[in-house]
Protein backbone atom coordinates (compact mmCIF):
# COMPACT_ATOMS: atom_id res chain seq x y z
CA UNK A 1 0.00 0.00 0.00
CA UNK A 2 1.22 3.59 -1.25
CA UNK A 3 2.41 6.01 1.56
CA UNK A 4 1.18 9.26 1.87
CA UNK A 5 4.63 10.33 0.71
CA UNK A 6 4.47 8.52 -2.30
CA UNK A 7 1.06 9.80 -2.84
CA UNK A 8 1.69 12.73 -3.21
CA UNK A 9 5.14 12.41 -5.25
CA UNK A 10 3.45 11.63 -8.47
CA UNK A 11 2.44 15.29 -8.83
CA UNK A 12 5.19 17.17 -6.81
CA UNK A 13 5.99 18.90 -10.30
CA UNK A 14 2.61 20.25 -11.27
CA UNK A 15 2.36 21.41 -7.89
CA UNK A 16 5.56 23.44 -8.16
CA UNK A 17 4.02 25.21 -11.21
CA UNK A 18 0.88 25.91 -8.77
CA UNK A 19 2.66 27.26 -6.66
CA UNK A 20 5.39 29.18 -7.88
CA UNK A 21 2.47 30.89 -11.09
CA UNK A 22 2.62 29.65 -14.50
CA UNK A 23 4.20 32.04 -16.95
CA UNK A 24 1.69 31.73 -19.86
CA UNK A 25 -0.69 33.68 -21.10
CA UNK A 26 -4.54 33.91 -20.14
CA UNK A 27 -7.05 32.52 -22.35
CA UNK A 28 -9.09 34.96 -24.84
CA UNK A 29 -10.69 37.72 -22.23
CA UNK A 30 -8.82 36.41 -19.38
CA UNK A 31 -12.36 34.47 -18.86
CA UNK A 32 -12.35 30.33 -17.55
CA UNK A 33 -15.69 28.19 -17.74
CA UNK A 34 -15.17 25.02 -15.26
CA UNK A 35 -17.55 22.59 -15.12
CA UNK A 36 -18.32 21.09 -11.50
CA UNK A 37 -20.35 18.45 -9.90
CA UNK A 38 -21.81 20.08 -7.14
CA UNK A 39 -22.79 23.13 -6.06
CA UNK A 40 -22.17 25.31 -2.70
CA UNK A 41 -25.43 24.88 -0.20
CA UNK A 42 -24.67 28.02 0.91
CA UNK A 43 -22.96 31.30 0.18
CA UNK A 44 -21.58 31.77 3.50
CA UNK A 45 -17.88 30.18 4.37
CA UNK A 46 -18.72 29.05 7.83
CA UNK A 47 -22.05 27.58 7.69
CA UNK A 48 -21.35 23.86 6.14
CA UNK A 49 -18.23 21.84 6.22
CA UNK A 50 -18.72 19.87 3.16
CA UNK A 51 -16.24 19.63 -0.09
CA UNK A 52 -19.08 21.25 -2.42
CA UNK A 53 -18.07 24.64 -0.08
CA UNK A 54 -14.37 24.42 -0.91
CA UNK A 55 -15.44 26.48 -3.79
CA UNK A 56 -15.83 29.54 -1.57
CA UNK A 57 -12.09 29.56 -0.47
CA UNK A 58 -11.76 31.24 -3.66
CA UNK A 59 -12.95 34.17 -2.21
CA UNK A 60 -12.98 33.50 1.54
CA UNK A 61 -8.87 33.35 2.46
CA UNK A 62 -8.33 31.23 5.61
CA UNK A 63 -6.52 32.77 8.05
CA UNK A 64 -3.57 30.33 7.88
CA UNK A 65 -2.98 29.20 4.45
CA UNK A 66 -2.25 25.51 3.13
CA UNK A 67 0.20 24.16 0.73
CA UNK A 68 -1.59 21.53 -1.98
CA UNK A 69 0.30 19.30 -0.48
CA UNK A 70 -1.28 20.20 3.01
CA UNK A 71 0.68 22.12 5.24
CA UNK A 72 0.28 24.93 7.13
CA UNK A 73 1.55 28.28 5.36
CA UNK A 74 1.18 32.20 5.67
CA UNK A 75 -2.00 33.28 4.42
CA UNK A 76 -3.85 36.34 6.31
CA UNK A 77 -1.80 35.36 9.30
CA UNK A 78 2.04 35.80 8.50
CA UNK A 79 3.26 34.28 10.95
CA UNK A 80 2.10 32.22 14.49
CA UNK A 81 3.29 30.83 17.44
CA UNK A 82 2.66 29.13 20.93
CA UNK A 83 3.69 31.22 24.15
CA UNK A 84 4.30 29.23 27.04
CA UNK A 85 3.08 25.98 27.66
CA UNK A 86 1.29 25.80 24.79
CA UNK A 87 -2.01 27.50 26.09
CA UNK A 88 -1.84 30.59 24.11
CA UNK A 89 -0.88 31.34 20.08
CA UNK A 90 0.21 34.70 19.02
CA UNK A 91 -0.87 34.95 15.81
CA UNK A 92 0.34 38.52 13.86
CA UNK A 93 -1.06 39.15 10.55
CA UNK A 94 0.20 40.40 7.30
CA UNK A 95 0.24 44.09 7.63
CA UNK A 96 -0.68 43.85 3.31
CA UNK A 97 -3.62 41.68 3.52
CA UNK A 98 -6.99 43.67 2.46
CA UNK A 99 -10.40 43.00 1.81
CA UNK A 100 -11.43 43.38 -1.87
CA UNK A 101 -12.10 46.97 -1.23
CA UNK A 102 -9.03 48.10 -0.11
CA UNK A 103 -9.61 48.36 3.51
CA UNK A 104 -7.45 46.29 5.91
CA UNK A 105 -7.58 43.38 7.42
CA UNK A 106 -7.42 43.32 10.99
CA UNK A 107 -6.93 41.46 14.60
CA UNK A 108 -10.95 42.54 14.69
CA UNK A 109 -11.30 40.74 11.59
CA UNK A 110 -10.09 37.67 12.79
CA UNK A 111 -11.79 37.82 15.96
CA UNK A 112 -14.86 38.25 15.06
CA UNK A 113 -14.24 35.52 12.18
CA UNK A 114 -13.82 32.98 15.28
CA UNK A 115 -16.17 34.19 17.45
CA UNK A 116 -18.88 34.00 14.76
CA UNK A 117 -18.82 30.19 13.87
CA UNK A 118 -20.32 28.58 17.36
CA UNK A 119 -22.77 31.54 17.06
CA UNK A 120 -24.52 30.83 13.72
CA UNK A 121 -27.83 29.91 13.80
CA UNK A 122 -29.19 26.93 11.88
CA UNK A 123 -25.38 25.36 10.99
CA UNK A 124 -24.97 21.98 10.82
CA UNK A 125 -21.91 22.93 13.28
CA UNK A 126 -19.32 21.32 11.15
CA UNK A 127 -16.69 24.20 11.82
CA UNK A 128 -17.38 24.58 15.36
CA UNK A 129 -14.64 21.52 15.37
CA UNK A 130 -11.80 24.02 14.54
CA UNK A 131 -12.62 26.79 17.39
CA UNK A 132 -13.73 24.36 20.13
CA UNK A 133 -10.40 24.70 21.86
CA UNK A 134 -10.38 28.42 21.99
CA UNK A 135 -11.82 30.38 25.17
CA UNK A 136 -10.72 33.52 24.66
CA UNK A 137 -9.02 36.20 22.33
CA UNK A 138 -7.47 38.90 23.58
CA UNK A 139 -6.48 41.82 20.46
CA UNK A 140 -2.86 43.28 21.34
CA UNK A 141 -3.37 45.62 18.87
CA UNK A 142 -4.52 45.98 14.90
CA UNK A 143 -2.22 43.25 13.40
CA UNK A 144 -1.31 40.75 16.58
CA UNK A 145 -3.98 38.67 18.66
CA UNK A 146 -3.39 36.23 21.41
CA UNK A 147 -5.67 33.26 20.72
CA UNK A 148 -6.17 31.09 24.57
CA UNK A 149 -6.97 27.34 25.01
CA UNK A 150 -7.91 26.17 28.65
CA UNK A 151 -5.60 23.07 27.96
CA UNK A 152 -2.13 22.81 25.92
CA UNK A 153 -3.31 22.62 22.68
CA UNK A 154 -0.86 21.84 19.69
CA UNK A 155 -3.34 21.95 16.59
CA UNK A 156 -4.33 25.67 16.79
CA UNK A 157 -2.26 26.11 13.33
CA UNK A 158 -4.10 23.52 11.51
CA UNK A 159 -7.31 24.09 12.84
CA UNK A 160 -6.84 27.80 11.95
CA UNK A 161 -6.76 27.14 8.46
CA UNK A 162 -10.53 25.91 8.05
CA UNK A 163 -11.67 29.66 9.51
CA UNK A 164 -12.67 31.99 6.34
CA UNK A 165 -11.63 35.16 7.44
CA UNK A 166 -15.01 37.18 6.84
CA UNK A 167 -15.40 41.97 7.96
CA UNK A 168 -15.95 42.38 11.26
CA UNK A 169 -18.41 45.36 9.67
CA UNK A 170 -21.12 42.85 8.87
CA UNK A 171 -22.00 42.96 12.14
CA UNK A 172 -23.25 40.40 14.77
CA UNK A 173 -26.62 40.08 12.79
CA UNK A 174 -25.26 39.54 9.62
CA UNK A 175 -26.71 36.22 9.21
CA UNK A 176 -25.86 33.08 6.78
CA UNK A 177 -29.45 33.89 4.80
CA UNK A 178 -27.67 37.42 3.95
CA UNK A 179 -24.85 35.93 2.33
CA UNK A 180 -27.20 33.36 0.17
CA UNK A 181 -29.12 36.95 -0.60
CA UNK A 182 -26.02 38.15 -1.78
CA UNK A 183 -25.35 41.25 0.90
CA UNK A 184 -22.14 40.53 1.56
CA UNK A 185 -19.58 42.17 -0.68
CA UNK A 186 -16.37 42.26 1.11
CA UNK A 187 -14.32 39.43 0.36
CA UNK A 188 -10.47 38.61 1.82
CA UNK A 189 -9.70 35.57 -0.81
CA UNK A 190 -8.28 35.72 -4.66
CA UNK A 191 -11.53 36.17 -5.93
CA UNK A 192 -15.13 37.97 -5.61
CA UNK A 193 -18.31 36.75 -6.04
CA UNK A 194 -19.92 38.41 -8.95
CA UNK A 195 -22.81 36.41 -9.40
CA UNK A 196 -24.15 33.02 -8.61
CA UNK A 197 -27.07 30.60 -8.57
CA UNK A 198 -27.34 27.67 -6.14
CA UNK A 199 -27.70 24.79 -8.65
CA UNK A 200 -26.95 26.11 -11.31
CA UNK A 201 -23.74 28.36 -11.58
CA UNK A 202 -21.03 30.65 -9.44
CA UNK A 203 -18.93 33.25 -11.43
CA UNK A 204 -15.65 34.83 -9.70
CA UNK A 205 -13.50 37.78 -10.68
CA UNK A 206 -10.05 38.24 -9.40
CA UNK A 207 -10.07 40.50 -6.21
CA UNK A 208 -7.50 43.68 -7.30
CA UNK A 209 -6.82 43.96 -3.95
CA UNK A 210 -5.19 40.11 -3.32
CA UNK A 211 -1.91 40.72 -1.39
CA UNK A 212 -0.77 37.20 -2.57
CA UNK A 213 0.35 35.43 -5.67
CA UNK A 214 -1.85 36.88 -8.60
CA UNK A 215 -4.26 34.09 -10.23
CA UNK A 216 -4.11 33.90 -13.95
CA UNK A 217 -7.81 34.03 -14.98
CA UNK A 218 -9.08 37.29 -14.58
CA UNK A 219 -12.62 35.29 -14.20
CA UNK A 220 -13.57 31.84 -13.77
CA UNK A 221 -17.32 30.81 -14.25
CA UNK A 222 -18.10 27.55 -12.64
CA UNK A 223 -21.11 26.10 -14.28
CA UNK A 224 -22.71 23.28 -12.15
CA UNK A 225 -23.11 20.13 -14.19
CA UNK A 226 -24.23 17.40 -11.77
CA UNK A 227 -24.30 14.81 -14.63
CA UNK A 228 -21.16 12.88 -14.98
CA UNK A 229 -21.79 12.39 -18.91
CA UNK A 230 -22.95 15.85 -18.71
CA UNK A 231 -19.23 17.23 -17.38
CA UNK A 232 -17.57 14.88 -19.96
CA UNK A 233 -19.83 16.02 -23.16
CA UNK A 234 -18.89 19.71 -21.98
CA UNK A 235 -15.12 19.54 -21.70
CA UNK A 236 -14.84 17.45 -25.16
CA UNK A 237 -17.19 19.72 -26.79
CA UNK A 238 -15.07 22.75 -25.44
CA UNK A 239 -18.14 24.07 -23.58
CA UNK A 240 -16.19 24.36 -20.33
CA UNK A 241 -12.20 24.27 -20.36
CA UNK A 242 -11.94 21.93 -17.21
CA UNK A 243 -13.93 19.62 -14.74
CA UNK A 244 -13.89 17.94 -11.53
CA UNK A 245 -14.79 14.61 -10.02
CA UNK A 246 -14.33 12.28 -13.64
CA UNK A 247 -16.44 9.45 -13.50
CA UNK A 248 -14.63 6.06 -13.44
CA UNK A 249 -16.13 4.87 -16.65
CA UNK A 250 -14.37 7.70 -18.64
CA UNK A 251 -11.15 7.58 -17.21
CA UNK A 252 -9.49 5.65 -20.28
CA UNK A 253 -10.99 7.44 -22.75
CA UNK A 254 -10.12 10.88 -21.50
CA UNK A 255 -6.50 9.93 -20.59
CA UNK A 256 -6.02 8.71 -24.48
CA UNK A 257 -7.46 12.30 -25.92
CA UNK A 258 -4.17 14.21 -26.58
CA UNK A 259 -6.27 17.34 -26.54
CA UNK A 260 -7.22 16.27 -22.07
CA UNK A 261 -4.97 16.93 -19.60
CA UNK A 262 -5.73 14.43 -16.71
CA UNK A 263 -4.78 14.75 -13.04
CA UNK A 264 -5.28 11.90 -10.81
CA UNK A 265 -4.05 12.42 -6.98
CA UNK A 266 -4.87 10.36 -3.92
CA UNK A 267 -6.16 12.45 -1.39
CA UNK A 268 -6.52 12.48 2.56
CA UNK A 269 -9.90 10.57 2.22
CA UNK A 270 -11.09 7.47 3.12
CA UNK A 271 -14.76 5.56 1.60
CA UNK A 272 -16.22 4.04 4.79
CA UNK A 273 -19.23 2.06 6.10
CA UNK A 274 -20.50 3.70 9.45
CA UNK A 275 -23.10 1.27 11.29
CA UNK A 276 -25.63 2.03 13.88
CA UNK A 277 -24.24 0.32 16.57
CA UNK A 278 -26.31 2.48 19.62
CA UNK A 279 -29.71 2.16 19.52
CA UNK A 280 -31.38 -1.69 20.56
CA UNK A 281 -33.42 -1.49 17.63
CA UNK A 282 -32.62 0.03 14.09
CA UNK A 283 -34.85 0.82 11.86
CA UNK A 284 -33.57 -1.19 8.61
CA UNK A 285 -32.56 -4.83 10.46
CA UNK A 286 -34.75 -7.75 9.88
CA UNK A 287 -34.39 -10.74 10.80
CA UNK A 288 -34.79 -13.86 7.67
CA UNK A 289 -38.41 -13.82 7.75
CA UNK A 290 -38.58 -10.04 6.93
CA UNK A 291 -39.74 -8.80 10.36
CA UNK A 292 -38.30 -6.22 12.71
CA UNK A 293 -36.16 -7.26 15.10
CA UNK A 294 -35.97 -6.43 18.44
CA UNK A 295 -32.20 -6.82 19.45
CA UNK A 296 -29.50 -4.84 17.21
CA UNK A 297 -26.97 -7.46 15.80
CA UNK A 298 -24.74 -4.58 15.29
CA UNK A 299 -23.96 -3.41 18.77
CA UNK A 300 -22.09 -7.12 19.19
CA UNK A 301 -18.25 -6.25 17.76
CA UNK A 302 -18.35 -10.16 16.32
CA UNK A 303 -21.01 -9.36 13.33
CA UNK A 304 -19.13 -6.26 13.22
CA UNK A 305 -16.20 -7.69 12.49
CA UNK A 306 -17.78 -10.39 10.40
CA UNK A 307 -19.13 -7.88 7.87
CA UNK A 308 -15.73 -6.41 7.53
CA UNK A 309 -14.04 -10.19 6.95
CA UNK A 310 -17.12 -10.13 4.27
CA UNK A 311 -15.47 -7.33 2.51
CA UNK A 312 -13.39 -8.13 -0.39
CA UNK A 313 -11.54 -4.43 -0.38
CA UNK A 314 -9.20 -5.13 -3.11
CA UNK A 315 -12.05 -6.26 -5.87
CA UNK A 316 -14.01 -3.16 -4.89
CA UNK A 317 -10.63 -1.38 -5.72
CA UNK A 318 -9.52 -2.65 -8.78
CA UNK A 319 -12.83 -3.93 -10.30
CA UNK A 320 -15.68 -0.95 -9.19
CA UNK A 321 -13.02 1.98 -9.24
CA UNK A 322 -10.55 0.48 -11.79
CA UNK A 323 -7.53 1.42 -9.98
CA UNK A 324 -8.67 5.06 -8.94
CA UNK A 325 -8.14 4.35 -5.44
CA UNK A 326 -6.45 2.35 -3.01
CA UNK A 327 -7.07 -0.14 0.14
CA UNK A 328 -8.04 1.30 3.26
CA UNK A 329 -7.01 0.66 6.91
CA UNK A 330 -7.13 3.45 8.61
CA UNK A 331 -9.20 7.07 8.71
CA UNK A 332 -6.32 8.48 6.82
CA UNK A 333 -3.72 7.13 4.76
CA UNK A 334 -0.71 5.35 5.83
CA UNK A 335 2.48 7.41 6.56
CA UNK A 336 -0.10 10.33 7.14
CA UNK A 337 1.04 11.22 11.04
CA UNK A 338 -1.23 9.85 13.72
CA UNK A 339 -2.59 6.97 11.44
CA UNK A 340 -1.39 3.75 13.01
CA UNK A 341 1.43 1.65 11.54
CA UNK A 342 -0.15 -1.68 13.39
CA UNK A 343 -3.46 -1.34 11.53
CA UNK A 344 -3.28 -3.31 8.36
CA UNK A 345 -6.19 -3.76 5.79
CA UNK A 346 -8.69 -6.36 7.31
CA UNK A 347 -8.31 -9.58 5.59
CA UNK A 348 -11.27 -11.09 3.06
CA UNK A 349 -12.00 -14.42 4.69
CA UNK A 350 -15.83 -15.10 3.92
CA UNK A 351 -15.24 -18.15 6.32
CA UNK A 352 -13.87 -16.08 9.37
CA UNK A 353 -16.91 -14.08 8.78
CA UNK A 354 -19.40 -17.00 8.79
CA UNK A 355 -17.95 -18.26 12.03
CA UNK A 356 -17.76 -14.71 13.61
CA UNK A 357 -21.71 -14.39 13.01
CA UNK A 358 -22.93 -17.99 13.87
CA UNK A 359 -20.73 -17.15 17.57
CA UNK A 360 -22.73 -14.12 17.86
CA UNK A 361 -25.73 -16.20 17.22
CA UNK A 362 -26.65 -15.64 13.68
CA UNK A 363 -25.38 -19.13 12.18
CA UNK A 364 -27.79 -17.63 9.46
CA UNK A 365 -27.56 -14.19 9.12
CA UNK A 366 -30.51 -11.52 9.09
CA UNK A 367 -31.84 -9.31 6.56
CA UNK A 368 -30.21 -5.43 6.40
CA UNK A 369 -30.07 -2.44 4.23
CA UNK A 370 -27.12 -0.34 2.95
CA UNK A 371 -28.19 3.11 2.31
CA UNK A 372 -25.95 5.20 -0.11
CA UNK A 373 -25.53 7.96 -2.43
CA UNK A 374 -26.35 7.59 -6.16
CA UNK A 375 -24.81 10.88 -7.52
CA UNK A 376 -21.98 12.12 -4.71
CA UNK A 377 -18.85 10.08 -5.73
CA UNK A 378 -17.19 8.13 -8.28
CA UNK A 379 -19.12 4.85 -8.36
CA UNK A 380 -20.89 5.22 -5.21
CA UNK A 381 -23.70 3.34 -6.08
CA UNK A 382 -21.99 0.33 -7.88
CA UNK A 383 -19.64 0.35 -4.56
CA UNK A 384 -22.77 0.05 -2.18
CA UNK A 385 -24.32 -2.55 -4.75
CA UNK A 386 -20.20 -4.52 -4.11
CA UNK A 387 -20.46 -4.50 -0.68
CA UNK A 388 -24.30 -5.66 -0.13
CA UNK A 389 -23.08 -8.67 -2.68
CA UNK A 390 -20.24 -9.69 -0.37
CA UNK A 391 -22.75 -9.61 2.80
CA UNK A 392 -25.34 -11.30 1.05
CA UNK A 393 -22.67 -14.18 0.30
CA UNK A 394 -22.46 -14.79 4.16
CA UNK A 395 -25.93 -15.08 4.59
CA UNK A 396 -26.15 -11.14 5.60
CA UNK A 397 -28.81 -10.56 3.20
CA UNK A 398 -28.48 -6.85 2.27
CA UNK A 399 -30.56 -4.31 0.11
CA UNK A 400 -29.07 -1.42 -1.32
CA UNK A 401 -30.86 2.09 -1.05
CA UNK A 402 -29.13 4.95 -2.92
CA UNK A 403 -30.82 8.23 -2.97
CA UNK A 404 -29.75 12.11 -4.33
CA UNK A 405 -26.64 13.84 -2.42
CA UNK A 406 -28.74 16.44 -1.13
CA UNK A 407 -31.64 13.87 0.45
CA UNK A 408 -28.85 11.66 1.82
CA UNK A 409 -26.72 13.55 4.23
CA UNK A 410 -30.33 15.05 5.66
CA UNK A 411 -31.80 11.95 5.84
CA UNK A 412 -28.38 10.82 7.71
CA UNK A 413 -28.12 13.17 9.95
CA UNK A 414 -31.76 12.43 11.52
CA UNK A 415 -30.27 9.37 12.49
CA UNK A 416 -32.49 7.31 9.63
CA UNK A 417 -30.16 4.55 8.79
CA UNK A 418 -28.71 1.49 9.78
CA UNK A 419 -25.78 1.19 7.99
CA UNK A 420 -24.75 4.06 5.62
CA UNK A 421 -21.65 4.34 3.19
CA UNK A 422 -19.65 7.84 2.74
CA UNK A 423 -16.68 9.36 2.76
CA UNK A 424 -14.90 11.88 4.86
CA UNK A 425 -11.53 14.07 3.75
CA UNK A 426 -9.28 15.56 7.00
CA UNK A 427 -6.48 17.46 6.82
CA UNK A 428 -4.63 15.55 9.51
CA UNK A 429 -5.73 12.58 12.10
CA UNK A 430 -6.85 15.24 14.99
CA UNK A 431 -9.85 16.71 12.38
CA UNK A 432 -10.58 12.76 10.81
CA UNK A 433 -11.01 11.60 14.34
CA UNK A 434 -12.73 14.26 16.11
CA UNK A 435 -15.33 14.37 13.47
CA UNK A 436 -15.88 10.80 12.24
CA UNK A 437 -14.68 8.58 14.71
CA UNK A 438 -15.34 9.97 18.31
CA UNK A 439 -18.81 9.96 20.04
CA UNK A 440 -21.18 12.74 19.47
CA UNK A 441 -21.03 14.96 21.50
CA UNK A 442 -22.76 19.00 19.49
CA UNK A 443 -21.97 21.14 22.91
CA UNK A 444 -17.84 20.28 22.60
CA UNK A 445 -18.11 20.09 18.56
CA UNK A 446 -17.39 16.34 18.49
CA UNK A 447 -18.67 13.32 16.31
CA UNK A 448 -20.36 16.10 14.04
CA UNK A 449 -19.62 13.59 10.82
CA UNK A 450 -20.63 10.60 13.14
CA UNK A 451 -24.53 10.11 11.81
CA UNK A 452 -24.82 6.42 13.15
CA UNK A 453 -23.90 7.66 16.97
CA UNK A 454 -21.23 4.65 17.04
CA UNK A 455 -18.87 5.27 20.07
CA UNK A 456 -15.73 4.07 21.31
CA UNK A 457 -15.33 5.82 24.97
CA UNK A 458 -11.74 3.58 25.42
CA UNK A 459 -10.74 5.18 22.12
CA UNK A 460 -12.22 8.91 22.90
CA UNK A 461 -9.88 8.78 25.90
CA UNK A 462 -6.66 8.44 24.64
CA UNK A 463 -7.50 11.23 22.47
CA UNK A 464 -8.78 13.50 24.98
CA UNK A 465 -4.82 13.02 25.93
CA UNK A 466 -3.81 13.55 22.61
CA UNK A 467 -5.36 17.02 22.20
CA UNK A 468 -3.39 18.56 24.77
CA UNK A 469 -0.19 16.84 24.26
CA UNK A 470 2.43 18.82 22.71
CA UNK A 471 5.23 16.63 22.23
CA UNK A 472 4.03 15.59 18.87
CA UNK A 473 5.83 11.64 18.64
CA UNK A 474 3.71 11.02 22.27
CA UNK A 475 0.44 12.54 20.26
CA UNK A 476 0.84 10.79 17.36
CA UNK A 477 1.28 7.62 19.52
CA UNK A 478 -2.05 8.06 21.32
CA UNK A 479 -3.83 8.80 18.13
CA UNK A 480 -2.27 5.50 17.06
CA UNK A 481 -3.51 3.82 19.70
CA UNK A 482 -6.72 5.21 19.49
CA UNK A 483 -7.53 3.82 15.89
CA UNK A 484 -5.98 0.24 16.92
CA UNK A 485 -8.88 0.40 19.04
CA UNK A 486 -11.90 1.90 17.46
CA UNK A 487 -11.14 0.55 14.04
CA UNK A 488 -9.09 -2.57 14.71
CA UNK A 489 -10.82 -4.02 18.11
CA UNK A 490 -13.86 -2.50 18.12
CA UNK A 491 -14.95 -1.48 14.66
CA UNK A 492 -17.22 0.63 14.84
CA UNK A 493 -16.64 1.94 11.48
CA UNK A 494 -15.35 0.11 8.51
CA UNK A 495 -12.86 1.37 6.41
CA UNK A 496 -12.85 0.24 2.35
CA UNK A 497 -10.79 2.66 0.14
CA UNK A 498 -8.78 5.60 -0.49
CA UNK A 499 -10.39 7.19 -3.41
CA UNK A 500 -8.35 9.46 -5.74
CA UNK A 501 -9.33 12.71 -6.95
CA UNK A 502 -10.02 13.18 -10.88
CA UNK A 503 -9.50 15.77 -12.82
CA UNK A 504 -9.43 16.86 -16.06
CA UNK A 505 -8.55 19.57 -18.59
CA UNK A 506 -8.28 20.96 -22.13
CA UNK A 507 -4.75 21.67 -22.88
CA UNK A 508 -3.31 23.96 -22.03
CA UNK A 509 -5.47 24.55 -19.27
CA UNK A 510 -4.35 21.99 -16.10
CA UNK A 511 -6.32 21.58 -13.41
CA UNK A 512 -3.79 20.97 -9.92
CA UNK A 513 -6.40 20.18 -6.77
CA UNK A 514 -5.61 20.55 -3.46
CA UNK A 515 -4.55 17.06 -1.62
CA UNK A 516 -8.28 17.39 0.20
CA UNK A 517 -9.98 17.97 -3.31
CA UNK A 518 -10.74 21.66 -3.14
CA UNK A 519 -11.21 22.40 -6.54
CA UNK A 520 -9.83 26.18 -6.44
CA UNK A 521 -10.08 28.87 -9.53
CA UNK A 522 -6.36 29.62 -8.09
CA UNK A 523 -6.26 26.27 -8.48
CA UNK A 524 -6.59 26.36 -12.43
CA UNK A 525 -3.35 27.37 -14.58
CA UNK A 526 -2.89 27.61 -18.11
CA UNK A 527 0.86 25.45 -19.01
Amino acid sequence: MLKRSEFLAGFGASLFVLTQGATAQPMPGGVLRVGVKLSPTSMDPQFRLAGEQNLLRGCHARLIGMTPDGKPTPAIAQSWRAVGDGRAWEITLNPAAKFSDGSPITAQDVAFSIRRIPRLEGSAGGYQIFVRAIKDIEILDAQRLLVKTEEPYPFMAEDLTEIAIVAASLGEDFKPADFNAGKARLFSGPYTLVDYRFGEFVTMRRNPHWFGQRPEFEEVQFRVIPNDSGRIAALLSGDVQAIDEVSIPDLARLRSNAAIDVSQIAGMRVMYVALDMDRDISPHIRDNNGQAMTKNPLKDVRVRLALSHAINRAAIVDRVMEGAASVASDVLPPGTPGTSPRLKPVAFEPDRARRLLAEAGYPNGFQITIHATNDRYPNDEKVAQAIAQFWTRIGVKTEVQTMPNAAYFLAAARQTFTVMAAQYGADNISYAYRALLHTFNRDAGLGTANRTRHSSPRADALVAEALKTMDETKRNELFAQATDIAIGEEAIMLMIYYPAYVYAARKPVSAVPYYNGAFLPQGLIRR
